[in-house]
């Protein structure tokens, strides 16, 4: 429904230009014929072009990737983690009603309503049809009507009450309807009342339905004077009529309501030919159409749509996997980010929470903000999210499954003059020092569970470097809570001895202090305060909101 949402929306938008330029450029020339020619095409056109796509045409107008390059940036990735259930009870029924959907309804009733009313015209012909009498008059077939209606005709069946009218007027108005019975002006009709099916609720489409029907008339009129009847006499005929009620709303009637637009088609000066260029005009705009077309489909499609009948888990019991696991995943997205100019620029930094599906085949889909923090960083967290290689699809007993995926994907400008913007930073000067940073960067975590309880501190140790570079005496001299504290532990007791940061003045026995300070993004933007902590090494950790347990029901 969504995709056919959107294509419709696409249809009537070139509709409504066609229409426009119509209105403005063409409507005044007498060139019936390439006039009938223009509203056919404009509506096949319409009806066509967005399911075309010109791939050079989008590469030549995407500008968006232009506007992006690499500049000097730290990019944080927190460990992606799986939606295990919705931020709010769904316990209790919602009986929510969303403006889509209400929209949605009134398409749907409209669209009924006039598919009802068409098929009613339908079997109204048919039914009139089969009431009247078929006779011969002049060579042509004719059904002759019961009751008093205007003379009318649908494809080849021409409807005339004899009984009202005088030989002459019957011949005029034979070779009226034959004129559009000879050039299949039904088809017209027909297609414009198809198109008017879905596409009611568009102005432009009641208006041009309204032009076509009386241009179909000029031409049949134009017929007649062609054969050399008196333009007067046959005028004076039309005015007899004009009491009269159309009999069906898709026929091709002999008598419509705009009878003074006819007559002043007939007695107006013909347009000269060189007039006929204004219809070249149509082309740019078919070719605009088609550009816009094409970039819309290039930026749409890395996004795939999820179809109403898969299924999507969010709990499984094989998780999805980035090719090469998570540190694989987070080379990736450092790699491609590209950090918008006018974002760096305006300093925007932040965090986007991205979700999306890997689906069944590896793919991935649906990607989408959840929590954003500008469209420009928000457009290229996406963008990234959507380039990436196929994962190895989560499963769920051993059948490959749709799983939704969160991840949040952090920005930060680097700047040398502000160390406390990095997520691990410590004054590094010496080569060993650097190597030294870049290990605790790549290995230190911010505890979990310190994250879900918004615990933030300074832990400070101490330790003592052995004469082959082995750190001893390891402890913590002042800690904030276990968890942060095992984490400094952990990572010191990791580092290898020909990188370990040692005191000036020799390795053995030398007594090294150490501080590392854990603190979340919130705080760094809220507490001014804590940006004064003086520490070697400053972790930074986003929050982690705790899931609401699932109990089981029985």
């Amino acid at each position: 429904m969504y995709s056919f949402l959107i294509y419709l929306v696409q249809v009537n938008i070139a509709i409504v230009l066609f229409y426009l330029l119509y209105i403005t450029v063409l409507k005044r020339d007498t060139f019936l014929l390439v006039r009938r020619i223009f509203f056919l095409s404009a509506i096949l056109f319409s009806l066509l072009y967005p399911l075309f796509v010109i791939p050079a045409f989008g590469e030549m107008w995407n500008f968006r990737s232009n506007s992006l390059e690499k500049v000097n940036s730290t990019v944080i990735f927190e460990k992606p983690a799986m939606v295990l259930a919705t931020e709010e009870p769904t316990s209790l029924p919602s009986f929510a009603i969303s403006w889509e959907q209400v929209l949605t309804a009134i398409f749907g009733v409209g669209t009924l309503f006039f598919v009802l009313r068409f098929f009613w015209q339908l079997i109204s012909i048919m039914r009139i049809r089969l009431n009247c009498e078929k006779s011969m008059i002049s060579g042509i077939a004719v059904y002759q009507l019961k009751y008093d209606m205007p003379p009318f005709s649908f494809f080849k069946l021409i409807f005339i009450h004899t009984e009202k009218h005088s030989e002459t007027e019957i011949a005029q108005i034979l070779l009226h309807e034959h004129t559009h019975v000879r050039q299949w002006h039904s088809l017209d009709i027909i297609l414009i009342e198809i198109f008017f099916l879905f596409s009611w609720w568009n102005p432009c489409v009641w208006l041009m339905k309204r032009e076509m029907a009386m241009n179909l008339e000029y031409l049949a009129d134009n017929g007649v004077l062609r054969e050399g009847v008196d333009s007067r006499e046959y005028q004076f005929h039309l005015l007899r009529l004009t009491y009269h009620e159309t009999a069906v709303q898709i026929v091709n009637n002999f008598n419509v309501s705009q009878l003074k637009q006819r007559i002043m088609m007939m007695n107006k000066t013909k347009s000269p030919m060189v007039k006929l260029a204004k219809y070249i005009a149509s082309l740019p705009l078919a070719l605009l159409l088609i550009t816009a077309n094409s970039v819309y489909a290039q930026q749409a499609e890395p996004q795939k749509r999820i179809s109403a009948t898969d299924e999507v888990f969010v709990v499984v019991e094989i998780q999805p996997e980035f090719p090469g696991g998570t540190e694989a995943m987070m080379r990736f997205l450092i790699d491609n980010i590209r950090y918008p100019e006018e974002a760096k620029t305006k300093g925007i930094e932040g965090r986007v929470i991205c979700n999306f599906i890997v689906m069944k085949d590896g793919s991935i889909a649906d990607v989408n903000v959840v929590r954003g923090i500008d469209p420009l960083l928000d457009a290229e967290a996406v963008r990234v999210l959507e380039s990436m290689p196929e994962w190895e699809p989560g499963k769920q007993r051993g059948q490959a499954v749709n799983v939704r995926f969160t991840i949040p994907v952090v920005f930060r400008l680097s700047r040398n003059e502000s160390s406390d913007l990095k997520a691990v930073c410590v004054k590094a000067d010496s080569s060993q020092e650097q190597a030294f940073v870049k290990f605790i960067a790549q290995n230190i975590k911010y505890p979990v569970i310190a994250q879900e309880n918004g615990i933030t501190g300074l832990v400070k140790t101490s330790y003592s470097v052995s004469d082959k570079g082995e750190i001893t005496n390891l402890k913590i001299a002042e800690g904030v809570d276990p968890s942060l504290d095992s984490e400094v532990l952990r990572v010191l007791k990791m580092i290898p001895s020909d990188i370990v940061l040692e005191k000036e003045g020799g390795r053995a026995n030398s007594k090294v202090d150490l501080t590392v300070y854990f603190r979340l993004q919130d705080e760094e933007l809220s507490n001014s305060g804590s940006s004064s902590v003086v520490s070697d090494i400053v972790v930074v950790g986003y929050g982690v909101k705790k899931t609401p347990e699932i109990k089981d029901p029985r």
